[in-house]
């Protein structure tokens, strides 16, 4: 069995997939390993770019006719991954040998963590809250208004006491310590996933078209009883733009909220 599959969905992602696979390629030496590439519909010049690299031995591409959305996608490379852990991976990643390295040695040394990520950070070295505790709708509401008042100085006060109220999702004191932390969910950009994880829990949720099939994913894995591990001693950057964030009124926010009142109605969350 390879030690590890490494899973990556693009979606017209031309401007990220060249330096993540170069950085993926480069830090994966030193495993057994496969990458597992499927492309979303993409309509930019992904396709191409992909195609360059479709003679390495260890890259296996599926071009989808549609968007089929995260967990969609990612459900593609999950069937068909030999590995003993199935890494999923942004496209806007760069990744480096250490992480891999520590988040794998973590996997083997403790047979109770179901999943694993690291710290990760901006290109200008800002560090993200890429774990947190599960979305709920008072975390919701409180996200949606602090970028609405975001835009206007008048409000800043009312903002601050929105924000401060708010923290309570993220781990910032554990991100910041040096210590392994069980948390509550690891954004999907970085989850080490055991493959006997997949075999109890099994795919992601393809209700979630767009987020948070990572928290649904986490959360189901915890009730059978998996540890949710974040590493923060080691990192690599993740050129975060979420999509949602530009326009609070657009196709995908109506996308993402309508995915986030189905893992609400689901798991009880209101």
């Amino acid at each position: 069995m390879l030690q590890l599959s490494i899973a990556i969905i693009t979606w017209n992602s031309a401007r990220h997939i060249r330096e993540c696979l170069e950085s993926v390629l480069e830090s994966t030496t030193h495993l057994s390993h496969e990458i597992i590439l499927v492309d979303n519909g993409s309509t930019d010049q992904t396709r191409e770019i992909l195609t360059s690299y479709q003679e390495l031995p260890q890259l296996r591409t599926i071009f989808l006719p549609a968007n089929l959305g995260v967990a969609g996608g990612r459900n593609r490379c999950i069937r068909e991954a030999q590995g003993k852990y199935i890494w999923l991976l942004d496209v806007d990643t760069v990744v480096n040998q250490e992480a891999v390295h520590t988040m794998f040695t973590y996997m083997e040394a403790y047979p109770e963590c179901g999943i694993c990520g690291c710290k990760l950070i901006n290109r200008y070295g800002m560090v993200q809250d890429s774990c947190r505790r599960l979305p709920s709708l008072s975390y919701k509401i409180n996200n949606v208004l602090s970028s609405i008042l975001n835009k206007y100085s008048l409000f800043a006060v009312l903002q601050k006491k929105i924000d401060d109220k708010n923290q309570t999702q993220f781990y910032r004191k554990e991100i910041a310590a040096p210590d392994p932390v069980e948390v509550e969910y690891l954004i999907g950009a970085c989850q080490m996933i055991r493959r006997e994880v997949i075999a109890e829990v099994g795919e992601l949720d393809e209700h979630i078209f767009y987020g948070p099939e990572d928290a649904d994913y986490c959360l189901r894995a915890s009730r059978k009883g998996w540890k949710i591990i974040f590493l923060p001693t080691v990192c690599f950057v993740h050129d975060y733009q979420q999509i949602t964030n530009r326009k609070i009124i657009s196709k995908m926010g109506f996308i993402h909220a309508k995915s986030l009142f189905y893992f609400f109605r689901k798991h009880k969350r209101f």
